[in-house]
């Protein structure tokens, strides 16, 4: 099996021991018992080696159900919070679609929302949202890494331009696909997305980045747990496979840069299929996040390309997980590719646990099935014009 999907979600990364510990640490964090105040130190405990990672405080760590939600009440919390400063947010033409629907959601309550074009490599100029700022301007919300493409945008150089310009707006990155693949300094970025099951950690866990002076209005109602934020019962146990995320990320750092020569190679073998096959295309930036690669293989459709290699044990993707039973490619879209080459964009992602060998197989596999698709797709054409 050779698993290049690993955008849409990666295989939890836990080991016996960890199974074991959390048949005993079920406590519920607010209660005042022994289990109770051990689950609650485990929970702060992770809380810290996140902050540690961020360089920001324990306190300003809240933990979500995934990126979603984290993207939920960053955008919606915030723009509630700051409404009597002002009603302008800014956003991109290509964001995930938990920010895209967000933004829309406050446009239905009075918001107005400003949303930038990406430039041909697929993301968005520092300048073009200092350009867009205005004095009711109360927040930009951008992705640091493209879910679709992997294009980075330059959120340190924003974020540092917004605060010279002397906006008050607050800054939020969706940073789900970059979260301990791409270090991001924090010291000017307001909020900070991350999804757990993005970095093999658990499905129905994340956190939010949200600095202490930030005011978000809660989503949901309950116990006052997490600064009354985000109330509710921590779940303890994704919250601890999250923690294992980031030690074991503290484990390679030191040779993270060899580690990320290995990816880089691994995508750069994909990306030579430009020269073994024709009308084939990177889109996006080429020189983006070596763990994303978005190609197209034109006249081939995704999903049928996506269905012929699952059929060989490969695995790709036709867009982002979030999109793909209904596909909408905003990123894509936004890139002004073309139909053909939006319907025949295929996604290749990757992580640390695959290998060279897996990308040369993969690349051959491909152009096979490339091949043996266009072919029969050309018989098909001549019989339906009237071919024998």
């Amino acid at each position: 099996m050779i698993y290049f999907d690993n955008a849409a979600t990666t295989r939890p990364d836990v080991s016996e021991s960890f199974m074991k510990l959390i048949s005993k640490e079920f406590g519920n964090p607010s209660s005042f018992h022994g289990l109770g105040l051990s689950a609650e130190r485990l929970v702060k405990s992770v809380s810290e080696k996140f902050a540690d990672y961020l360089r920001v405080k324990p306190e300003e760590i809240i933990f979500t159900s995934g990126g979603t939600e984290s993207n939920n009440l960053a955008v919606v919390g915030s723009a509630r919070a700051y409404s009597k400063k002002g009603k302008h947010v800014i956003t991109s033409a290509a964001e995930h679609p938990s920010v895209i629907n967000a933004m829309t959601s406050l446009e239905k309550e009075g918001f107005e929302i400003t949303r930038l074009p990406v430039n041909d490599r697929g993301f968005v100029e520092p300048d073009s949202v200092t350009g867009a700022l205005r004095s009711d301007t109360i927040l930009v919300s951008l992705m640091h890494v493209n879910n679709e493409t992997g294009s980075i945008t330059d959120m340190e150089s924003i974020a540092s331009k917004i605060k010279a310009s002397g906006s008050n707006a607050l800054i939020h990155t969706d940073a789900v696909q970059g979260f301990l693949k791409e270090r991001l300094n924090l010291a000017d970025i307001d909020m900070y997305s991350l999804s757990g099951h993005k970095v093999h950690a658990f499905k129905g866990v994340g956190a939010l980045f949200a600095r202490k002076n930030v005011r978000l209005a809660p989503m949901l109602f309950g116990g006052g747990q997490q600064r009354n934020i985000r109330p509710g019962t921590e779940n303890t146990v994704g919250i601890m496979s999250l923690g294992l995320a980031v030690d074991g990320f503290s484990k390679i750092e030191g040779n993270a840069d060899e580690r990320k020569e290995k990816i880089i190679r691994i995508k750069s073998e994909l990306t030579s299929l430009t020269d073994c096959i024709d009308d084939a295309y990177i889109n996006g930036d080429p020189n983006g996040s070596p763990f994303i690669l978005n190609m197209s293989f034109c006249d081939v459709k995704a999903e049928t390309l996506v269905n012929a290699l699952s059929e060989q044990e490969i695995y790709i993707s036709a867009g982002s997980a979030c999109n793909s039973r209904h596909p909408g490619h905003s990123s894509l879209n936004a890139l002004s590719l073309g139909e053909n080459r939006v319907k025949s964009a295929v996604r290749f992602s990757f992580s640390y646990n695959n290998t060279y060998d897996e990308a040369v197989l993969c690349k051959e596999a491909i152009i096979k099935t490339v091949s043996a698709l266009r072919k029969n797709q050309k018989t098909f054409r001549g019989r339906k014009n009237g071919g024998s």
